[in-house]
């Protein structure tokens, strides 16, 4: 099972209804609403529920600019009404300080250790557009990164800056243990 933690307008997936996925967020007015509307800091789920969690948080604070604030195409019409396509929703407009979202980081990498299988995989997405990753990794003590990804574009709208995506799993105490039989 696949959890998506942050799903926004599902805007990172092709198919946009996966039967094995659950997209989560607190948004109530998104284009797209999730499966569940919850914070990803205190969800319903069991302990070890997922064997994979995406997660794109937030990578800035504050009202950053207007379009990137509104969660429906209807909200965006209203500010800009030539516009033809929906522009992506960040999600900026939650935290009004990098430590409210910072705090929000932690918070959600805790419930993320408890629902996540121990065998499962954490992936981080992060934009470095205010806070650099090696800061963010920082944060998450729970986790040991097993892979990253650079992802550049000049035609991000959050600016240009590095994009990564980060593969994380559980950290291991003492001695790595495998479950694999031979």
């Amino acid at each position: 099972m696949i959890l998506d933690a942050t799903a926004g307008n599902r805007t990172m997936w092709k198919e946009k209804d996966h039967p094995d996925i659950i997209y989560i967020d607190m948004e109530r007015e998104l284009e797209v609403p999730p499966t569940l509307f919850c914070d990803n800091t205190k969800t319903p789920f069991l302990n070890d529920t997922f064997d994979t969690i995406f997660w794109d948080p937030p990578h800035m604070w504050g009202v950053y600019n207007r379009t990137f604030s509104k969660p429906n195409f209807a909200e965006q019409k209203k500010i800009l009404p030539n516009k033809r396509s929906m522009d992506p929703y960040y999600g900026i407009d939650k935290y009004a300080s990098q430590w409210q979202l910072k705090v929000h980081l932690r918070k959600a990498e805790e419930e993320f250790n408890r629902i996540l299988k121990p065998e499962g995989i954490l992936w981080l997405k992060w934009n470095e557009c205010s806070i650099p990753l090696r800061n963010i990794l920082l944060l998450l003590e729970k986790w040991d990164t097993i892979m990253r990804i650079k992802q550049s574009s000049t035609k991000n709208p959050m600016g240009k800056h590095n994009t990564y995506w980060v593969a994380m799993i559980h950290k291991k105490s003492g001695v790595v243990q495998s479950t694999l039989q031979f």
